[in-house]
């Protein structure tokens, strides 16, 4: 994705319930700065005809649409912005998989389409960009490969320069903070694949370390990283679990050392996780819940990296398959897919509590929002 957080791009893109009575709450600290510079505007998408520019009261978090625009294909379920704020890319989620670019005005955040290029594979589910702009990462999960698509100096996509087979229902791509190594986990292979990046010619190649299994049938599906750089978080999709790992920037590798339930106590129904972020000051970690149809909040121990459950929010909604931040992490926005709608929380830095604000917002098959504040 690139846009929001410590996720790697340009997108950042409760009063808290069940809180363990003997969890550790960490001292109070002061909410992050606000982010200066333009008017904060959104992205929503999905399994609909649009990608819904949305307009957020900077006092209270609430979002408005703004304009929907037609999208190229027939289900942007995943965008990315570039980290310029210049352009974004939309995947088409279709069986010949397909990766639309479009021009962003810097001032209103309103979208022109460019060109749209093969994603490299079927069936896509997550697209982000290098550090640079100068390439598209894209993960297609029918197929289980990674493509990676050259960025023109105009914002327009090439086809693919590499692909590559890295591992059943590959569902996310991502570089790392340093932008010279790239992770891949692999839902339907147990794994996350490690790749040694080359920034000058967007080359893939497979680390010393080629991957770092997971548990059997965890499902591995979305991974973020710290903001200090040494820690990096996966959600597991099919055993709902949350895994802790030790990032080597020297060697580009992960080394597990934590995994904990996504889900509360006595929950017996089903449920499949979907999304991770680390909130911008490296103190909290929040994942999602469908079935559950929450969001968990960890503390973090910014150290150690260790997780301790503070509670679990209902996410305004069915099937909360993705959320992000807003730059400052004061406000979070949900996406809930079997509700056709997208949720907005104020999120307390202090204590890691979530309290819903506005209404929410129809967006058809909700799959994505994601948050930029314009220059």
């Amino acid at each position: 994705m690139s846009a929001f957080l410590v996720r790697s791009g340009p997108f950042f893109l409760l009063a808290c319930v069940g809180v363990g009575a003997c969890a550790p709450t960490p001292s109070p600290a002061a909410p992050p700065a606000q982010s200066t510079g333009g008017s904060l505007v959104g992205y929503a998408s999905g399994y609909g005809p649009d990608i819904d520019l949305l307009a957020l009261d900077g006092a209270t978090g609430a979002p408005t649409i703004k304009a929907r625009v037609p999208s190229f294909g027939a289900a942007p379920s995943f965008l990315a912005v570039s980290h310029a704020r210049t352009h974004l890319y939309a995947l088409d989620e279709d069986a010949k998989g397909r990766v639309g670019a479009y021009a962003v005005d810097r001032a209103t955040g309103a979208l022109s389409f460019l060109n749209d290029v093969s994603s490299g594979g079927d069936g896509p589910a997550h697209v982000s960009l290098d550090a640079t702009d100068r390439f598209v990462l894209v993960a297609n999960y029918g197929d289980g490969t990674v493509a990676v698509l050259p960025v023109g100096a105009d914002g327009r996509l090439s086809p693919p320069v590499q692909r590559l087979s890295v591992g059943a229902q590959a569902h996310m791509a991502i570089v790392d903070p340093s932008n010279h190594f790239v992770f891949v986990p692999c839902k339907g292979a147990d794994y996350v694949a490690q790749f040694v990046f080359d920034a000058s010619t967007g080359t893939l190649t497979p680390n010393a370390v080629p991957r770092v299994a997971t548990a059997a049938g965890a499902g591995p599906r979305h991974l973020a990283f710290h903001p200090n750089g040494k820690f990096a978080y996966l959600i597991n999709e099919l055993d709902n679990t949350m895994t802790a790992y030790a990032f080597d920037a020297s060697t580009g590798t992960l080394a597990a050392f934590e995994t904990k339930s996504t889900l509360p106590a006595g929950f017996t129904g089903k449920d499949t996780a979907a999304e991770v972020w680390v909130h911008p000051s490296g103190r909290w970690l929040v994942g999602s819940n469908r079935g559950d149809d929450s969001l968990v909040v960890f503390a973090l121990d910014p150290a150690t990296g260790r997780m301790t459950l503070q509670g679990h929010t209902k996410s305004g909604g069915v099937a909360p398959r993705d959320f992000s931040f807003d730059p400052s992490g004061s406000f979070v926005y949900v996406a809930n897919q079997k509700t056709n709608a997208v949720s907005s929380f104020r999120f307390d830095a202090r204590d890691g509590s979530l309290t819903a604000v506005g209404a929410p917002l129809s967006v058809q098959g909700a799959s994505f929002v994601g948050l930029v504040r314009l220059p």
